[in-house]
């Protein structure tokens, strides 16, 4: 049941993700805005698939008519309903406590790190405790709606003991766009865990992207009859050359690595031989730092994995007409 479960929350929040890349880079752009929370976070269990479908419809309205005041104010007023239905039937009134020890807990973050003007603030103006236990009324959703950039929902599902997995997603109400968090933790610190992921992705240091590939080069994976396979230099430099490669050098190999293969570089088994242009890269004596260049004496053994690299073509020069005299 609970792999169902994830199988269609990674599909709904992969729907969510092609919206959030057509807004946006990234989430968290332009970089200096803060964003205005609406404080009720439906805590929603993931118990009953049928349940959780017809709550997940609710937020799939917030991407029709984004920009609408009035489908704005209906699904604030959705998620106020959402939020008073699940805390009936919490576990053991999880869903509030969850609610305001996620607030608490990015508060007292924003206060340790002595940030004044934090990035995600919880819009309160004129509601009492007593509010927050009722849906509030349409009047004032449809007045406050124009200052609420983002919404949120956590879902949740017990695991063993007291450990509860949970995801929380935040969706902006004004395009659609989304973004997810999903943490493990005990159930009484659940909400610690689950501010600290949101305080560290909104509150870190954005860094510059890296230039990939690493020195420009372009790089080929074995050839596909090779995949997996250890095979010998003389086979794997042949593969390479009829690519207008060449197999590429242990400090290329190994700055490639260090890139990552979702940085633009390659990913290497963490006990393999890689043919390179001076012998073999073992990434086993790197790992204990022992070196990771090895001399290959047998070029016609099959020993060692490879990919191959081919330096960058330059650009055409442009051409500029003459001027007649």
């Amino acid at each position: 049941m609970r792999g169902v479960f994830l199988r269609r929350t990674a599909a709904a929040l992969a729907l969510l993700g092609t919206a959030a890349l057509a807004a946006a880079q990234d989430f968290r752009d332009p970089a200096s805005q803060t964003f205005t929370v609406w404080p009720n976070i439906p805590v929603i269990r993931a118990a009953d698939l049928a349940e959780y479908e017809a709550d997940r419809r609710i937020f799939d309205d917030l991407h029709a008519d984004k920009a609408d005041p009035e489908k704005i104010t209906a699904a604030l007023r959705a998620i106020d309903a959402l939020q008073a239905h699940h805390e009936r039937r919490a576990m053991a009134q999880l869903g509030r406590s969850v609610n305001a020890q996620l607030i608490a807990e990015l508060d007292r973050l924003a206060r340790a790190a002595r940030l004044a003007q934090p990035k995600l603030r919880f819009d309160y103006s004129d509601l009492t405790p007593e509010d927050l236990q009722i849906p509030t009324p349409p009047q004032e959703l449809k007045a406050r709606a124009g200052r609420i950039t983002l919404a949120a929902y956590i879902t949740y599902t017990r695991l063993e003991g007291t450990l509860v997995q949970a995801s929380a997603t935040l969706v902006k109400l004004r395009n659609g766009a989304s973004q997810s968090f999903t943490v493990t933790a005990p159930a009484p610190v659940l909400a610690d865990a689950l501010a600290r992921e949101l305080f560290d992705y909104f509150q870190g240091t954005r860094f510059a992207a890296n230039r990939v590939p690493p020195g420009g080069l372009q790089w080929l994976p074995a050839a596909p009859g090779h995949a997996d396979q250890l095979v010998s230099r003389d086979v794997a430099q042949g593969w390479c050359q009829t690519q207008d490669a060449q197999l590429p050098s242990a400090d290329e190999l190994q700055a490639a690595q260090a890139a990552g293969f979702h940085g633009g570089g390659v990913a290497l088994r963490a006990a393999g031989a890689y043919h390179v242009q001076g012998g073999l890269y073992d990434t086993a004596s790197a790992q204990a730092g022992a070196g990771a260049l090895r001399a290959n004496h047998l070029a016609d053994v099959p020993n060692g994995y490879y990919y191959c690299v081919r330096q960058p073509q330059p650009a055409a020069p442009v051409r500029t007409a003459r001027k007649r005299k």
